[in-house]
């Protein structure tokens, strides 16, 4: 279906008890640059693009809790520059493994909300090997990455093919992100996105002129149990884990 061509991936929205806290991280040890910030929402690009990449929401103790057992999120793949992530690394920042590839290094860093973020810019993940050290010059002028893409996000789910098998049906197979699933155990992995600090929402981005109507009637009748806003300007739908996939122009 033609309409699923126009669909790209725009951010994942992830739920924190601490705002700051977890902005220190994404600017500092990912080196993203934070655009805006909106009630509790914080959004997040690189340097040289204006594109929100990443969102993170702080969501308090009294209305949300730790994950019990495994979270949802097992991890984000993020693709940049390799000279930008070089730099980071330069910088001396904590890591929990580095690697190296054709092209450069690449990194995994665990947020404080525990969160794994893998950010890499060669051809492939495969590609990469698990190296002990870095021999890097930090130039002084490096202020963050020029921009970057999330890539690819890993799942936690109870049945990957139960998920595997949603996500190619509301996409038409045309999925706009590399998304993996990890059979995994846990009393929260099917929880409502409010109740605990883990990935909330999927938003995709379509242009100004797409008939979010036509796609609300598509998610209808394939069974999907769509939400559509009043205006017409956003269309929610929810995966298996409770997950939130949300379009919206």
């Amino acid at each position: 279906m033609s309409l699923f061509k126009n669909i790209t991936f725009k951010s994942p929205v992830i739920r924190v008890e601490e705002r700051d806290l977890n902005l220190a991280f994404f600017q500092k040890t990912l080196g993203m640059k934070l655009v805006s910030e909106e009630n509790a929402l914080a959004f997040l690009s690189g340097y040289q693009s204006s594109d929100i990449r990443f969102t993170i929401e702080e969501s308090p103790t009294y209305r949300t809790r730790a994950v019990e057992g495994t979270k949802k999120l097992n991890q984000v793949v993020i693709k940049a520059a390799v000279d930008d992530i070089a730099q980071l690394l330069a910088r001396g920042i904590e890591t929990k493994r580095i690697f190296k590839g054709p092209k450069g290094y690449a990194f995994e860093a665990v947020s404080p909300q525990g969160d794994a973020i893998l950010i890499y810019g060669e051809s492939s993940v495969e590609e990469l090997e698990e190296v002990t050290s870095v021999d890097l010059v930090a130039d002084e002028s490096f202020k963050g990455l020029s921009d970057f893409v999330v890539e690819g996000i890993m799942l936690n789910v109870t049945d990957p093919d139960a998920s595997q098998a949603f996500y190619q049906t509301l996409f038409d197979g045309q999925v706009p992100l590399h998304l993996q699933f990890k059979k995994s155990q846990g009393p929260d992995l099917a929880i409502e996105p409010q109740v605990t600090w883990d990935i909330e929402i999927l938003e995709c981005q379509v242009s100004e002129d797409f008939d979010l109507v036509a796609l609300y009637d598509d998610f209808n009748a394939k069974g999907l149990a769509p939400y559509m806003d009043k205006k017409a300007s956003v269309v929610v739908v929810s995966d298996p884990s409770n997950i939130e996939i949300w379009f919206t122009k």
